[in-house]
């Protein structure tokens, strides 16, 4: 079962796109800086096109100057933040995020990316104390939910990672990450009519997760449903034909049938697409072992 947990940040939230800018760009909107006097909102346009194009040093410049025109706005300390992440300084951006939660005790983006920061330098218990009072502010933003139900999933908190993808589903039914990683808890717990229908949810919402396919065949399988397991993994490759573990499942599956009705499989079929696996991924041990066992027929 794969596990999903990647979250994007941005400097300003997570839906932010920022354009793409050329050299002719940055240089108008430099001199727009000189023009207006080193104003905020030009600094901003400026930091904003450096950050596109991945010009760190020129961007935390632009974003520290408005820090110092702004020195009470807790976002420039964000987005100060969100550049120091970027190029690695992990202790220099949660100051910043610290700097810019003494501005404003309730800031909810300021917590929830301390708490990140903490997950990632491996300090756990701090950082579901972090989303935890995020939650305790705002109980409705689904964001430090998640991010608290993944890191209990991510260290086999199961428990607790259900509870809080369950919140989650509460406050929005909709919400296929959470319905997703739930099935797969269902999956481990072996509550394989649950599972079902989350996965079942969450293709009826995003009918191309290829995930989701690949583990619905996995309950249909377990379940001894042979024929739609078959069925189910083949739909995942027709979303993703390079999809490792469906792969994998499938050639399974149907060496497993093969060994009870030689007639109905063509062992050839499974070979090549255990070569095709291990053609793309030389270190699958779970292709590699298949194929030794299949080798002899």
């Amino acid at each position: 079962m794969n596990k999903e947990f990647s979250e994007k940040n941005t400097a300003h939230n997570s839906n932010t796109a920022y354009p793409k800018y050329n050299k002719l760009t940055i240089a108008s909107r430099k001199k727009d800086v000189e023009k207006y006097n080193k104003a905020v909102e030009d600094y901003n346009k400026l930091g904003l096109v450096h950050l596109e194009n991945k010009n760190y040093d020129e961007a935390l410049n632009c974003f520290q100057k408005i820090a110092e025109l702004e020195p009470d706005n807790p976002k420039s300390f964000i987005n100060i933040g969100y550049i120091y992440e970027k190029m690695d300084m992990l202790d220099s951006a949660k100051k910043c995020y610290e700097k810019s939660l003494k501005l404003k005790a309730d800031n909810i983006e300021a917590i929830i990316k301390i708490g990140n920061i903490l997950e990632l330098q491996g300090d756990y218990h701090h950082a579901v104390k972090q989303y935890k009072k995020a939650i305790g502010i705002a109980s409705l933003d689904l964001e430090p939910r998640f991010r608290l139900a993944t890191l209990y999933d991510k260290h086999d908190m199961y428990d607790e990672a259900a509870d809080e993808y369950e919140n989650i589903i509460k406050i929005n039914p909709l919400h296929t990450k959470a319905l997703y990683n739930l099935g797969r808890i269902y999956f481990q717990y072996g509550n394989y009519a649950k599972a079902l229908m989350n996965f079942q949810t969450v293709l009826e919402l995003e009918p191309e997760n290829a995930d989701a396919w690949n583990d619905l065949g996995s309950v249909y399988e377990i379940t001894n449903n042979a024929t739609e397991a078959i069925s189910t993994y083949s739909r995942a490759l027709e979303v993703d034909p390079f999809h490792e573990e469906t792969n994998f499942n499938l050639a399974n599956i149907q060496y497993s049938l093969y060994l009870s009705y030689p007639q109905s499989i063509d062992i050839n079929d499974i070979i090549q697409r255990l070569n095709f696996v291990l053609a793309r991924n030389p270190d699958n041990k779970k292709v590699r072992k298949l194929l030794n066992e299949i080798k002899p027929f």
